[in-house]
């Protein structure tokens, strides 16, 4: 998946591919990614966590949340059906945002954050919680946006 925003090439972008492709075909091999995050994302959330921010990462069971929840019948939902191949855009999501909106907590008083970013008329969407330094990517969707661009 390649588009004008994403000339700058993430290391992480084709293992976070294999590993959803690991899980949407059945596997269930252990997985857990570190992503490298930017100053950018950094500044968006410090004030918000008590420590300063190191890694945002994705297990299996997050990938498997999302295939279950966002990889088909999202049309539905007036969203698009993810695929092993959009996860190449998640740290481009992570680093090079649009926006980064703090929505709530979760059960344990972990914040949560949603991050933006429109790519070719599609806006991806993550959502990362839980830990102080280390924050955890739970779940992904898309859907079109006309009109919108990087």
């Amino acid at each position: 998946m390649e588009s004008d925003c994403s000339k700058n090439q993430y290391p992480e972008s084709s293992l976070l591919v294999s590993a959803a492709e690991s899980v949407w075909n059945g596997s269930e091999i252990k997985i857990n990614i570190g992503i490298e995050v930017s100053e950018k994302l950094i500044a968006a959330i410090g004030e918000h966590l008590p420590d300063r921010l190191e890694l945002v990462f994705i297990t299996d069971s997050d990938i498997r949340h999302i295939k279950r929840k966002h990889g088909s019948g999202e049309e539905g939902r007036g969203r698009l059906s993810l695929k092993p191949s959009d996860f190449a855009i998640i740290p481009i999501v992570l680093n090079d945002f649009d926006t980064c909106v703090q929505s709530d907590t979760d059960k344990l008083g972990n914040k949560k954050f949603v991050l933006t970013k429109n790519l070719s008329s599609t806006v991806y969407l993550v959502t990362i919680q839980r830990g102080k330094r280390k924050l955890e990517i739970k779940t992904m969707w898309k859907k079109n946006q006309p009109g919108a661009s990087c």
